[in-house]
């Protein structure tokens, strides 16, 4: 379901751990190499390759982790790519370095917003006690949620559930038969 893998990627970061460390090293080392094997053909300091990676970590990991990515890659790129002499104090490094890191605390901070407020629609449901669960149908699949739980949760096709909630309405009916209750019927 679209709605759940979505809602997946915005309630928290992806990658944790381990993974987590070769994802942000991979962030900064893509990047890096497209601006180096295009050295010769850009003047300058181009941080614009490190920009859409900046963004993949914004949501891919946690917003410390993706400022770290957009540290690293100003470091590199004046580190690595700038010219011996004038290495982290050229007037082009200063100025596009300080613009980088800027847009790049941006998008993660846009990032970081969106989770919050997806997470505040996502809990912001009617009180339980008014009714607990609600079953949804969607293109021939039953979902169920329960207000401020989370996600829904995939039952299975429409005709396998609706076999499996026929066949435990006969056992709550047998039930009370057995047990001597009177038949509720609503």
């Amino acid at each position: 379901m679209l709605r759940f893998s979505l809602s997946q990627y915005l309630r928290a970061p992806v990658v944790t751990g381990q993974l987590a460390l070769i994802t942000a090293v991979a962030a900064v080392g893509l990047p890096t190499g497209i601006r180096w094997a295009i050295s010769s053909l850009v003047s300058g300091c181009e941080f614009t390759p490190y920009l859409p990676f900046v963004l993949l970590s914004a949501f891919l990991l946690r917003p410390w982790q993706a400022m770290a990515v957009a540290l690293a890659s100003a470091g590199i790129m004046g580190g690595l790519l700038g010219p011996p002499s004038q290495i982290f104090v050229s007037e082009c490094f200063l100025s596009s370095a300080g613009l980088f890191l800027a847009s790049a605390a941006a998008m993660i901070g846009v990032v970081v917003l969106i989770r919050r407020v997806f997470a505040a629609l996502q809990n912001r449901g009617v009180d339980e006690a008014l009714g607990g669960i609600v079953f949804s149908l969607e293109q021939g699949e039953v979902w169920a949620s329960w207000y401020g739980q989370g996600p829904p949760v995939l039952l299975g096709t429409q005709r396998k559930v609706a076999t499996m909630m026929a066949d435990f309405l006969r056992q709550e009916e047998l039930g009370r038969r057995l047990n001597g209750e009177p038949e509720t019927r609503q």
